[in-house]
């Protein structure tokens, strides 16, 4: 199986593998070589997870092939008088929705709220809010910057959002971000909006691919700090 991948190149940091046709599927390596070796077991433990949740399987990885159609290399410039990162956009991103792939995003986007409010919801307060030796956030801190990273994306596309104080409680915030956006996701559908905040580009694919590597990057993030993987 030909695995479409977007590669997005951060010299000195790191490499980003982007299964193109798997949203959210992605790979990092120090090196396009090894993002690239990687991808394929993120790719089987990605199929592994939806069979987890669905009795029909979504793909069928055999004989996977990876090829880079597009490479995109990450800047930084000076936006508003902070550093910006201007993250990848692909000519990929540019193909609109269809029906089944908001579908598909709709059901992850589900599963991944399910899993990280599962991992958390027995723990007293003061384990949440908790910063670990060699940590930039407590677990309530990832959960709070997870939800506003969201709002944000979806307000570079020009989405609607709903008003949430930074004070209120991140799981509170956290199911806000996740309403707006279930919300939000059947008028991605066909939509051809592209828009650019900060000299990066955005469209109703980028947000998607964005939103959930992203969540997938910090729930793993959470059950490492929990010692469940």
């Amino acid at each position: 199986m030909l695995i479409r991948v977007g590669m997005e190149e951060d010299p000195g940091k790191q490499y980003t593998a982007w299964a193109l046709d798997f949203p959210g599927c992605f790979a990092y390596g120090t090196d396009q070589a090894e993002a690239l070796l990687a991808l394929p077991r993120k790719l089987l433990e990605f199929d592994y997870w939806i069979r987890l949740h669905t009795d029909q399987p979504w793909f069928q990885l055999d004989g996977i092939d990876v090829h880079v159609d597009e490479t995109f290399t990450v800047t930084r410039i000076d936006f508003q008088g902070e550093e910006y990162e201007i993250n990848a956009f692909y000519k990929d991103d540019l193909r609109p929705l269809t029906n089944h792939e908001v579908d598909q995003t709709s059901q992850i986007l589900r599963w991944q709220q399910e899993e990280l409010l599962a991992g958390i919801e027995f723990l007293d307060t003061e384990k949440l809010n908790r910063v670990e030796q060699g940590q930039r956030w407590s677990i309530f801190g990832i959960v709070h910057h997870l939800a506003f990273a969201e709002l944000w994306y979806m307000q570079n596309l020009g989405l609607i959002i709903p008003d949430i104080p930074r004070d209120k409680d991140p799981i509170f915030i956290f199911e806000q971000s996740y309403g707006a956006l279930i919300t939000a996701l059947p008028g991605l559908v066909n939509n051809p909006r592209v828009r650019d905040y900060g000299k990066e580009r955005w469209s109703a694919r980028k947000l998607i691919r964005r939103t959930l590597g992203h969540r997938r990057d910090h729930i793993d993030h959470i059950r490492q700090l929990l010692g469940i993987i």
